[in-house]
């Protein structure tokens, strides 16, 4: 059984550093998140449904890697967090740009 790891939101940016670079064209596939996420509570994506990897960024230390799985809201993204030396699932974290920058909601 794996490990289901709510990152809040200190334990997140421990593995964001700007400049967080875009590899969502070139990134290879390290393993597979959906068991993963499909076992993350619902109660997480706070009444976000999930859709499609949207993007893919490395950190500049190359030590992990952000896979941001797109919701209904242009602004909200599940962050599913890869521990790239481990090949394994750091954890995940709800990004909600909205209320991190006070942006208005937009739906797709």
């Amino acid at each position: 059984m794996m490990d289901i790891i709510k990152l809040n939101a200190i334990a997140f940016n421990q593995t964001f550093q700007p400049p967080m670079q875009d590899v969502t064209k070139t990134a290879e596939q390290l393993l597979d998140i959906w068991h993963y996420v499909d076992a993350i509570p619902f109660v997480d994506f706070d009444g976000f449904t999930l859709g499609d990897v949207a993007y893919v960024y490395l950190n500049p230390t190359g030590l992990y890697q952000h896979i941001l799985i797109a919701t209904e809201d242009q602004n909200v993204f599940l962050v599913v967090v890869i521990d790239v030396l481990n090949k394994g699932i750091y954890g995940h974290h709800l990004l909600n740009l909205i209320e991190l920058y006070g942006l208005a909601e937009e739906s797709e």
